[in-house]
């Protein structure tokens, strides 16, 4: 340790180097001339004094200078400068160890070239502008470069140069700092013209040799003002500090460097070249770039030469071989194959680097470079959002490239389905190359990736939804029931209740009369308001939303219907079950002896309260747990590729019919008229003025006959809202209207009948008994009536007085 490092074939000699920095001044403050002077002056004076074995070369402007000293010296000179030019005068002293500056654009237009072989497209026609200083090497070489590849591969190639130092149009303003110029400069490479991907429409590759400030600035603002969407920009300042200071303006942009931090080259003391900025920072504070490294790497490459020379001597003799063999070693240096922290080191035909490629770098989203994934998915996880800013990051070469080269840049690409491009965007923002594309606004739409400067108007009757951004218009067929449908249906209601309500007023109109009488006030009143109660269902039937409604009030006519209809049904035939039940009891009792056999009313009521409580009972139970709800069900989607509008057919229906539920409730249903239709059987003696077994069956068979024809339908036209409504309503009214007409219209007919004698019994039981006014008989008359029939708010009383006068067999 403190020795140097080894040499010799056994390594046990050792060398150690004297590193003498001095400082000759500073350019900015002494003039360049003066700087230039006092360089020469400078070095001269430290190669004659101290007769060094090695120059490291400087980064400065006047590089070139020190040439001339390493030829006069005979002293091998490091130099750290790119332009190949630099190293074209013959002069055996000078190295480089910076790469070819002039291949720094050439992976951007590699990557150009191998995207429009990609996609199957004509070279012929990809413009390539570049435009540059024909002042410094640099600038010059580094844009010929990609002028001479350019032309090679078949691009359209346009050259822009200028003296940067010169007066172009003579106005008394070097043309670098001339506004006017640099805007003429800048249409001849990006001319104002079409944007929207039209035939005309360009997206140029754009290369620019130029400095940071007034040319880099004024190129740039002309572009956007031109309305300028290039696929590639490549510009000499997109690695500079300049672009650091101008974030906003450098997404996507490409240039090239001699190193990169992601350069994973290593050597003996640090893992990167990035380690020894760190360690600059951390021991010095200060904030070096990449000459820091390569400044650190010329004196570990020194020391392999050495190494190399002596790798097989035995007792090396490094100041004998400096002073009396240095043309050899010289030599030895042409043939050095070493790896640095900068990279693989080798010299060419010029005594340049030709170890590795230079460092092609784009200023891309961070979330594309590989190194950054994790980072950018730890953030995603913690923070919940990632802010993806752009990073200046090492594409090529291939083996040291943290991403692919993004080619061609968001600009110059079609906007996705539902954009479109933004002229505003295009004009006004300070990226040149972020994408130029907007959202659809409200109601405009755009189906397939496009140029178009605007979406499309939804056609008539469609929309947006309230979304921006579509790709389609919607038009929605929701199958809502048609007004003349809805009033169908009101009118099948309003049938029903006239018939509900006339017979209700035909009964307490005739309540005097034997056949209403025996028929029961109290449970014919019951029948009507059970079909009225039925009927209302209809009602609830038309209950409907919309997509974008709240379905609360459509629900509660979905719950409705089962109630309306179930108790107005179950009020129906309970009723007839309760009267033809009374009926069953007293003639039971009449028909085995002579008594007075008296069956109230309201002893019958519990057969109509009990089916109506257990109804009730299951309908709550259902309404509590698990209710019927109103959904709106999607039945297809159909989009038309020629207006753009998506069809979405959807219809609306009550849901969740559970069978739990519903078949309590049918099986209660077909209990109660099982029930009625035996009681009625078993009176079916009584004629049928006074009983109604013929027509409750008919009624039966009725009602049978419409849910045989009425379900199959309604399953067949489930998806169409009018037919089920049709279907429905008419089953509902059918029921109601020819129920209540079964049942009274024969009633009214007996009503109308001429008074004469009325046979209560058929077949050979009969009882006769003459409708005579009660207050015109006298009380002998009265004595033999075979049947008293109590007016409806008495109780209903049988008197049977068999006389053989009277009774016939």
């Amino acid at each position: 340790k403190g020795k140097g490092f080894a040499i010799g074939f056994n390594k046990d000699h050792y060398l150690r180097f004297r590193l003498v920095s001095v400082i000759g001044g500073n350019p900015n403050s002494i003039g360049t001339s003066l700087y230039s002077d006092q360089h020469v002056a400078v070095l001269d004076s430290m190669l004659e004094t101290l007769k060094p074995q090695y120059i490291m070369g400087t980064c400065t402007s006047v590089s070139s200078l020190e040439k001339a000293l390493a030829l006069k010296h005979k002293t091998v000179l490091m130099a750290q400068v790119g332009p190949p030019g630099f190293y074209k005068d013959n002069n055996p002293y000078v190295f480089g160890i910076h790469v070819n500056s002039d291949t720094y654009p050439l992976p951007a237009l590699q990557s150009l070239r191998f995207h429009i072989n990609g996609e199957r497209k004509s070279i012929a026609k990809q413009p390539v502008r570049v435009i540059y200083r024909t002042k410094s090497e640099f600038f010059y070489s580094t844009c010929r470069s990609v002028i001479d590849k350019a032309i090679l591969d078949g691009f359209d190639t346009t050259a822009i140069e200028y003296d940067p130092e010169g007066d172009e149009d003579d106005n008394g303003v070097l043309n670098k700092d001339d506004v006017a110029f640099l805007e003429g400069m800048a249409d001849q490479a990006c001319p104002s013209g079409p944007v929207d991907g039209s035939e005309d429409a360009q997206h140029p590759a754009l290369f620019a040799c130029v400095t940071a400030g007034v040319e880099a600035g004024t190129i740039l603002a002309r572009w956007r003002a031109n309305g300028c969407r290039p696929g590639v920009t490549w510009f000499t300042t997109a690695t500079w500090g300049w672009a650091e200071s101008n974030k906003d303006t450098i997404p996507f942009f490409q240039g090239g460097g001699q190193w990169h931090k992601n350069f994973a080259y290593s050597d003996q003391y640090f893992d990167s070249g990035q380690d020894v900025l760190d360690y600059g920072v951390s021991a010095y504070g200060y904030h070096g770039n990449y000459d820091h490294v390569v400044s650190y790497a010329i004196p570990l490459l020194f020391s392999q030469h050495i190494k190399s020379f002596f790798r097989i001597q035995n007792t090396p003799d490094v100041v004998g071989a400096f002073e009396n063999n240095y043309e050899e070693m010289r030599r030895a240096l042409l043939v050095l194959r070493t790896e640095t922290i900068f990279g693989p080191v080798s010299f060419n035909e010029d005594q340049r680097n030709a170890g590795r490629g230079a460092a092609g770098m784009q200023w891309i989203p961070s979330s594309s470079s590989e190194k950054h994934i994790q980072l950018f998915e730890n953030e995603l996880s913690e923070a919940g959002d990632y802010d993806d800013p752009f990073i200046l990051g090492c594409v090529s070469p291939y083996e040291q490239a943290e991403a692919a080269t993004i080619v061609p840049a968001a600009s110059a690409l079609d906007c996705s389905p539902g954009m479109f491009t933004s002229i505003e965007k295009v004009q006004n923002e300070t990226a040149l190359l972020e994408s130029k594309c907007d959202t659809c606004p409200l109601d405009t739409f755009s189906m397939s990736n496009s140029r178009n400067l605007q979406c499309m108007t939804c056609p008539a009757g469609s929309t947006t939804e309230g979304e921006i951004g579509s790709t389609y218009c919607v038009q929605m067929e929701l199958n809502l029931l048609s007004p003349g449908i809805l009033v169908m249906g009101y009118v099948f209601v309003a049938l029903s209740w006239c018939f509900s309500l006339g017979y209700f007023v035909w009964i307490y109109r005739n309540k005097e009369h034997p056949v209403v009488s025996m028929g029961q006030i109290e449970f014919l009143t019951l029948f009507c308001l059970g079909t009225f109660i039925s009927s209302s269902s209809i009602i609830a039937l038309g209950g409907e939303a919309l997509v974008s409604e709240d379905n609360t009030m459509a629900s509660r006519s979905c719950q409705a219907i089962p109630f309306l209809y179930s108790c107005g049904w179950v009020l129906m035939y309970s009723s007839l079950t309760a009267k033809s039940y009374r009926l069953f009891k007293v003639l039971q009792n009449s028909r085995n002896r002579i008594k007075r056999v008296e069956v109230r009313a309201k002893d019958m009521y519990y057969i109509v309260a009990v089916p109506i409580l257990l109804v009730l009972v299951i309908l709550v139970a259902w309404q509590l747990t698990d209710p019927i709800v109103y959904e709106r069900r999607e039945l297809s989607r159909d989009l038309n590729p020629i207006t753009g509008v998506l069809t979405i057919s959807s219809v609306g229906l009550c849901t969740n019919f559970q069978w739990k539920f519903l078949g309590p409730l049918i099986a209660v249903h077909v209990l109660l008229a099982v029930v009625t239709n035996i009681i009625l059987w078993k009176v079916r003696d009584v004629r049928d003025r006074y009983q109604e077994q013929r027509v409750v069956a008919m009624a039966s068979i009725y009602i049978c006959e419409l849910l045989l024809l009425g379900v199959p339908i309604l399953f067949a036209v489930r998806d169409s809202s009018d037919a089920r409504y049709i279907v429905l309503a008419g089953v509902v009214f059918l029921t109601d209207t020819g129920s209540l007409s079964l049942v009274f219209i024969p009633k009214i007919m007996y009503q109308r009948e001429r008074a004469g004698s009325l046979t209560i019994f058929r077949k050979k039981r009969q009882m006769n008994f003459t409708s005579v006014p009660r207050k015109n008989m006298n009380p002998s008359e009265r004595s033999v009536v075979t049947l008293e029939i109590a007016p409806p708010e008495k109780n209903l009383s049988v008197i049977e007085e068999v006389s053989n006068e009277i009774e016939k067999g």
